[in-house]
């Protein structure tokens, strides 16, 4: 119980409702479900009935095309939402496999019963409006990420992204390099010479898992 509520507490999607109130919203309504590391959670067009809620651990969200070619759209942890936008949708199947990284438990509310709650909670109904609205933006900014520009510019994007994120220059990764390749959609190999480069032009420096950035402005203009 300790974990769920420090998960809703955490949560866009019960912001600014108290725990008190929000225990008892949510009792004759939830489930939680377990998971194993590695095991899957859900695969690319399983149809997508509920709210799931990380509770605890993390989660690797892949989309797989025709060709059986792999890219990695995000990492989720406690509490994120898996797939929100797609319970309502006309075509309510989910659109990537989302994997446990580790031991997960996921809190779930059945489409019916969420709505019920929508319903009955006005400050719910916008937290779910806004956090839509948010993916939809994180989604836009995704497709960019993938499909335009040099291994150079994504790499600079990210590492902006990930200073503004821990706000400071010297961050550590949470994601390993085939991960990390992964993510932008470019090889391991191509990515290792890439970050190689912007070391040798001191736009970055590298120890192990620990990045520093040394020359934000020059990143900023690799994004455009």
């Amino acid at each position: 119980m300790t974990m769920l509520i420090n998960a809703l507490q955490k949560s866009a999607l019960f912001k600014n409702i108290p725990i008190d109130q929000l225990d008892k919203i949510l009792q004759p309504y939830q489930s939680m479900l377990s998971f194993q590391k590695n095991e899957i959670v859900a695969l690319q067009g399983d149809r997508c009935s509920s709210l799931m809620m990380i509770a605890e651990g993390s989660v690797r969200c892949d989309m797989t095309d025709p060709t059986g070619k792999m890219v990695t759209i995000a990492i989720l942890k406690t509490p994120d939402i898996l797939a929100p936008a797609f319970i309502y949708a006309t075509q309510n199947f989910f659109p990537i496999n989302i994997t446990a990284l580790e031991p997960l438990t996921v809190l779930t509310i059945n489409k019916n019963n969420f709505s019920r709650l929508l319903q009955e909670n006005e400050k719910m109904l916008t937290n779910y409006l806004r956090m839509i609205s948010d993916h939809t933006k994180f989604l836009t900014d995704k497709i960019r990420f993938l499909k335009f520009g040099t291994i150079k510019s994504k790499l600079a994007l990210f590492f902006l992204e990930k200073m503004n994120s821990y706000g400071s220059a010297t961050f550590v990764l949470s994601e390993s390099q085939q991960a990390l390749a992964d993510l932008l959609g470019v090889t391991r190999p191509a990515l290792a010479r890439t970050m190689s480069e912007m070391m040798d032009e001191k736009l970055i420096v590298v120890q192990k898992k620990r990045i520093t950035v040394l020359d934000p402005p020059t990143l900023k203009k690799l994004c455009y």
